[in-house]
C-alpha cells in the first residue's frame, strides 16, 4: 500500500481519530490492538497469504531470542542465532535471488557452450522484506549479544516487526531503537502533532512534487537515442535528486505518522550531497542501512582491526552485499562494487581525512566525490549493464549540446534538494537557527498550496521494489 494513495488514507484516518478517543498515552491496550490490526491489513494489502511469510520470520526469532536468553550453553545459544538467521536469509533469498542465480547460472552455460534453459519462478517480492527481515534479524542478534532482553509477549514483537510506517522502505529499525518505546508515555500534544504533521507534508512535497515530476521525465528519456552529453548528463543529476526525494521523502512520511502514534524512528538522511568523503556519504544516505551493515556485518568480519588489506576486503564485500541487498541485479552489485572501492581507495590514501587540508584539496575532493557518487547512480537507475554502459558512454562523447528543453525545465525541481542542502550546510556551520514555530508554518504552508498545484504524476516508492 501506497503512503500517497486514498487507500492508505481511509486505512490510517480511523487509527489516527482512536488516537485522541482510545489513546492518548499511546500505551492503552485497546489502542495497541487496533495499531496491530491496522498494520495486518496494510501487510496483507499487497499480497494477502505473504503475511504467512512474515509470521514465519516473526515466529522463528521470537522463539530463537527467547531461548537464547534463556540458555547459559554458548553452543546453544549460537545454535538459535544461526536457526534465526537461517531462516531470515534462506526465505529473503528465496524471494529475492532466486530467479537472479537461476539466470546466471543460465548464463554461465551459456558461455560454456550448453544452451540450457533453467526455469524462473517468476515470484512476487513480499512487500518491504528487505527491510523488515534486518530489523527482525537484530532483535536475535542483539538479544544475542546481550544488548537488550527478548520481549515477554509475542505480540510486542508482532507489532515491532509488522508497523505499518517502516514497513515498506524503511528506515531499518532496529529492537533496540523501539522496543523501549512501548512503556513510555507519549501523548498527543500540539508540540508533537506539529512536528509529525510538518514532516508528513515535507515527505509528501518531496515525493509528489518533485520526486515524481522528475520521473515523468526520466523515465522517457533516461536511454534515448538522441540524447546529447549534456542530456544524459542533465538526467544523471536529476535522478540523484529524484531518488533522494523519493526515498527521503517516504522516510519523513514514516518518521511523522510514528511520531502520531507516539513513536520515534531514526533518521535515515542528512543532506548526502554534502558529503565530502565516501565513508561520510554513507554517514548522510540511507543511514539506517548502512549503520545496520557496520554494526552486524563489517565489524563482525573483522572492521578495521586486523589488518589494512583485511579492512579493504571488508569494506568491499559489505558494500557489495549492500549492492545486492537492494536487488538481484549486476547493475546493483556493480553500484556496490563502486562505492566500496572508492571507501577502500579513500582510507588506503587517507582522503577521508582531510580537515585540516587546504580549501581548494577539499573542495577538489568533495567534487571527485560527488562525479563518483554520480556515476555509481547511472549503473542504479539502469535496466542492464548495456544501458549504463551506453550512458557512460554518451556522457563521455562530451557532446553537450543542444540541449532538451524537456530535461532542462525539469531541473526546476532540484532547487528544493539545494535549499535543503544549503539549510543544512549552514546549520552545520553554525550559521542558520533552528527552525521555529513559524517558519515551519510557513514552509508547511507553502508546500501544501505546491502540492495541490504542482503535484507529478504518481508513481510507486522507489525502494518498494526492494
Amino acid at each position: 500500500m501506497n503512503f500517497i494513495s486514498w487507500s492508505f488514507v481511509l486505512l490510517f484516518l480511523p487509527l489516527f481519530a482512536a488516537r485522541f478517543a482510545l489513546g492518548q498515552r499511546k500505551t492503552e491496550r485497546l489502542f495497541f490492538w487496533l495499531m496491530i490490526a491496522v498494520s495486518t491489513v496494510f501487510v496483507m494489502w499487497h499480497v494477502p497469504i505473504y503475511i504467512l511469510v512474515m509470521l514465519t520470520s516473526i515466529t522463528v526469532d521470537y522463539a530463537a531470542a527467547s531461548r537464547i536468553a534463556a540458555s547459559n550453553d554458548p553452543g546453544q545459544r549460537k545454535l538459535f542465532l544461526y536457526l534465526s538467521m537461517a531462516t531470515n536469509l534462506l526465505i529473503l533469498g528465496a524471494f529475492k535471488y532466486t530467479d537472479f542465480a537461476l539466470h546466471t547460472t543460465e548464463q554461465i552455460f551459456h558461455l560454456a557452450g550448453l544452451h540450457t534453459t533453467l526455469p524462473h519462478l517468476g515470484l512476487i517480492l513480499p512487500m518491504g522484506i528487505s527491510f523488515y527481515t534486518f530489523g527482525s534479524m537484530s532483535y536475535t542478534v542483539d538479544v544475542y549479544r546481550n544488548r537488550i532482553k527478548p520481549v515477554r509477549r509475542f505480540q510486542d514483537f508482532y507489532f515491532f516487526v509488522t508497523f505499518f510506517p517502516h514497513l515498506v522502505a524503511g528506515p531499518i529499525v532496529r529492537a533496540e531503537q523501539f522496543l523501549y518505546q512501548f512503556a513510555r508515555t507519549r501523548r498527543l500534544h500540539f508540540r508533537v502533532f506539529s512536528h509529525a504533521v510538518f514532516l508528513i507534508l515535507r515527505g509528501a512535497f518531496l515525493k509528489m512534487v518533485c520526486a515524481d515530476t522528475i520521473a515523468s521525465i526520466v523515465a522517457p528519456y533516461w536511454y534515448h537515442r538522441s540524447n546529447t552529453s549534456g542530456d544524459q548528463l542533465l538526467l544523471t543529476v536529476l535522478f540523484s535528486g529524484q531518488i533522494f526525494c523519493d526515498f527521503e521523502g517516504y522516510s519523513s512520511i514514516a518518521r511523522g505518522l510514528a511520531y502520531l502514534m507516539g513513536y520515534r524512528f531514526p533518521l535515515n538522511f542528512d543532506n548526502p550531497y554534502l558529503a565530502a568523503s565516501f565513508s561520510n556519504f554513507w554517514e548522510r544516505w540511507h543511514i539506517t542501512l548502512s549503520s545496520w551493515l557496520r554494526d552486524y556485518l563489517y565489524l563482525p568480519l573483522g572492521g578495521n582491526r586486523i589488518s589494512a588489506s583485511r579492512t579493504y576486503i571488508n569494506l568491499l564485500t559489505v558494500m557489495l552485499l549492500g549492492g545486492l541487498w537492494h536487488g538481484a541485479s549486476l547493475t546493483f552489485v556493480v553500484w556496490g562494487a563502486i562505492h566500496g572501492l572508492a571507501l577502500a581507495v579513500e582510507r588506503k590514501l587517507k582522503l577521508n581525512r582531510l580537515d585540516s587540508a587546504y580549501p581548494i584539496i577539499r573542495l577538489a575532493w568533495y567534487m571527485v566525490v560527488q562525479a563518483i557518487v554520480l556515476l555509481a547512480w547511472i549503473f542504479f537507475r539502469s535496466a542492464g549493464m548495456h544501458d549504463a554502459v551506453y550512458i557512460i558512454g554518451k556522457i563521455a562523447a562530451l557532446k553537450f549540446c543542444p540541449l532538451n528543453p524537456d530535461i532542462v525545465r525539469a531541473t526546476a525541481f532540484l532547487l528544493p534538494v539545494v535549499g535543503m542542502h544549503l539549510y543544512g550546510l549552514s546549520r552545520e556551520k553554525g550559521i542558520a537557527p533552528v527552525l521555529g514555530g513559524r517558519a515551519k508554518a510557513v514552509l508547511a504552508a507553502l508546500m501544501t498550496v505546491a502540492i495541490l498545484a504542482l503535484y507529478g504524476e504518481s508513481s510507486e516508492f522507489i525502494y518498494f521494489q526492494f
